[in-house]
């Protein structure tokens, strides 16, 4: 039955649906879906896609003009390759000024999906010829200035809000949280032509103190000032930054590609110093950093001393907190415990097709010596009182034909190296080579590159991906890596290989309808304790993956979204599987005035193992990607309401019903009962003077 209701769908959609018009929507949400694909790497961790999320929106309130847009801020879109930045830009040059946004269809290797994604982020307007002095009586004129006032809670009590008795609390002082169950979010933004941009946030999560003994505020601040293109300075960042050089084997605090459907697009890149401002509290510095420019070459700098949590002693770091919750007496213990002092630089040399790139790194623990707990696994990881990286960045492109890579090593002289080579040998095909090699021993406290792993270490691997545009509507993208971990790793006690796996099949009817396939497969090893076997087995298991995608636009203003998910997880002791199926609606009265949209999903789940993660519409800068586990109904409706002129309002109502649950979560978070509801409110009021 369940199979017959969705091959009637998918009937309906494609042959009783009618035509809509053949131009892409410009207000496509499309580029959500791209994160969720790099979400959807298990290995990845959800900060950075988080930050990257906020940076997007950002943009997003913000379009670049492409009449000046330049190779900096289209670096910024990860959805764009090296090769498409240049061919676009090429053709700005060639062609230009644009008459409209659709002579993007004319670009060089842009694809009908990427134009998609780029649609919301830029626009075509107006080449200004006179620069605007600060001094200039219209100043104000060109500034942009924003506040945002966030907050969301959830309904149900959850057991670290229950009141218990004073003894008990004096007794058990971690047994209760310190603070409300509200979270709150406040943001300032100031704005004039990109040359001067301000920005300063306060953020406190649910369960910590506002305002009390413990805190005389918001838990978390974070400001940054910008100056670019300010005398001799290219850029100058102030207060709070992140920094990415090169692959990422030496420093990257910023998002990195990793393994994805878009299987060619996989260079890191050179994003060097970016603004942070966003809630995330983690992967960033505190301090100053500029660039300097001088014909081609490029000279970055930057210092850094940053309190962090952890766990310690008196002369020891055991262990660095990174989850940024202060919510109770333990937290408050490790918060700020560990100063960290950074200063580093970044040469950058570029001449016709090639750049040659250098980064150094040296890092401090305010005197006290990093060690964790000795354990089999982390016999090679990171220890000391300092740690130094030094890493060489290069790039040789011609116009069918690109090398990149870097090799760095670290104070105990340990490498990382880390190589692509991308082709384009017709027309219709991309293909990608990639080799990694990064020594057991190498630490890089700070690097973050192309991996399995989390970390640039004990990993070899090769990888090769694939994009054919097949006629006219068809495009089908594939990779395969095969790595080996000479050492163990955590909860995998000997030296061990794997394989990952992707094919998509991607689908246009038409520009108004979509479709896409997807098979995932992953082959690696982990511990398994086996009954009545007192000997700890390290077994291989495998994890295959079914997606199915469909999306259809009507008329710009109503767009469906159909998903299908199925996991198949096997080892020698089970073979679990697990399903769901999600319809979203969108509708949009007015671009400019109100939208809306709600979405339903079904989940069926046998275990962990099993579980699926789906990327879910949230209100402005804030990031959700839910897992589903167990069996339950999900729904949720967001609206966005530009109230009058400058002033719009966000809210979204979200639910997850559990058909085998009696209590949700566990620990302070536990819910009694079979449902969890969520509401997330947002105001945004953006100005001109």
């Amino acid at each position: 039955m369940k199979k017959l209701i969705f091959g009637g769908g998918i009937f309906i959609f494609l042959f009783i649906a009618p035509k809509g018009f053949s131009q892409i929507n410009r207000n496509n949400s499309e580029w959500m879906q791209y994160l969720e694909d790099l979400a959807g790497n298990e290995e990845e961790n959800t900060g950075y896609i988080e930050n990257l999320f906020d940076e997007l929106s950002h943009i997003l309130e913000n379009p670049y003009n492409l009449q000046t847009v330049g190779k900096e801020e289209l670096e910024k879109l990860p959805f764009l390759t090296d090769l498409q930045i240049e061919n676009l830009l090429y053709y700005i040059y060639k062609y230009g000024p644009l008459t409209d946004i659709y002579e993007l269809k004319n670009v060089e290797d842009l694809d009908l999906q990427t134009i998609t994604y780029l649609f919301p982020f830029v626009y075509v307007g107006e080449v200004e010829t006179k620069e605007n002095n600060i001094r200039d009586n219209k100043f104000l004129k060109y500034t942009k200035q924003e506040w945002l006032l966030r907050t969301n809670f959830t309904l149900q009590k959850k057991a670290g809000y229950t009141k218990i008795p004073e003894e008990e609390r004096i007794e058990h002082p971690n047994k209760q949280y310190l603070g409300d169950p509200y979270y709150l979010n406040f943001r300032y933004g100031f704005n004039y032509r990109d040359k001067i941009q301000l920005g300063i946030s306060g953020e406190k999560d649910p369960g910590e103190p506002f305002p009390n003994t413990y805190n005389k505020g918001f838990d978390y601040y974070t400001f940054n000032l910008k100056l670019k293109k300010m005398g001799i300075w290219d850029e100058l960042h102030f207060g709070n930054y992140r920094l990415s050089f090169g692959q990422g084997l030496v420093m990257n605090t910023d998002f990195s590609m990793g393994k994805t459907a878009d299987a060619v697009n996989i260079n890191q890149k050179n994003t060097g110093i970016k603004r942070h401002i966003s809630t995330g509290e983690n992967q960033y510095f505190s301090g100053i950093a500029g660039a300097l420019k001088w014909n081609n070459a490029q000279f970055r700098f930057f210092y850094s001393s940053r309190n962090q949590d952890a766990s310690i002693d008196s002369a020891t770091i055991l262990a660095f907190k990174t989850d940024g919750y202060h919510r109770t007496y333990n937290d408050l213990l490790k918060r700020k415990t560990v100063n960290i002092e950074l200063f580093g630089s970044n040469m950058q040399w570029k001449k016709d097709d090639f750049s040659l790139g250098l980064t150094a790194v040296y890092y401090t623990f305010s005197g006290k010596e990093l060690n964790p707990d000795l354990r089999p696994y982390n016999r090679f990881y990171l220890r000391g009182k300092n740690g130094f990286n030094i890493g060489i960045n290069y790039v040789f492109q011609r116009k069918r034909f690109n090398f990149q890579g870097e090799t760095a090593i670290d104070k105990s002289g340990k490498i990382a190296s880390l190589n692509h080579i991308i082709l384009k040998p017709v027309s219709f095909m991309n293909w990608v080579f990639s080799f990694r090699y990064y020594s057991r021993e190498y630490n890089a406290f700070y690097g973050k590159g192309f991996s399995e792993s989390t970390a640039i270490q004990n990993e070899a691997g090769f990888y090769t991906g694939m994009k054919l545009h097949l006629f006219r509507r068809w495009e089908l993208s594939a990779y395969w890596d095969y790595f080996v971990f000479p050492w163990l790793k955590y909860e995998v006690n000997t030296p061990s290989s794997g394989i990952d796996a992707l094919v998509q099949l991607k689908y246009n009817l038409r520009a108004n309808l979509q479709m896409n396939f997807r098979y995932k497969f992953k082959e690696k090893y982990k511990n398994v304790n086996i009954e009545n076997n007192p000997v700890l087995n390290v077994l291989p298991y495998n994890r295959h993956s079914w997606r199915y995608q469909m999306n259809y636009t009507f008329n710009n203003e109503i767009a469906f979204k159909t998903q299908a998910d199925y996991i198949m997880y096997q080892n020698n002791r089970k073979n679990q599987q697990a399903w769901s199926i999600t319809q979203s609606f969108s509708y949009a009265l007015d671009k400019s005035k109100f939208q809306f949209t709600g979405a339903l999903a079904y989940f069926h789940t046998d275990d962990w193992d099993t579980r699926i993660n789906v990327y879910e519409t949230n209100i402005l800068y804030t990031f959700n990607f839910p897992t589903y586990y167990g069996k339950g109904l999900r729904y949720y409706s967001v609206i966005k309401w530009k109230i009058a002129g400058p002033l719009t309002f966000y809210l979204k109502c979200a639910s997850t019903h559990y058909f085998d649950k009696g209590t949700i979560g566990s620990g302070l978070e536990e819910i009694n009962g079979r449902e969890k509801s969520d509401i997330y409110c947002l105001i945004r009021y953006n100005f001109h003077l």
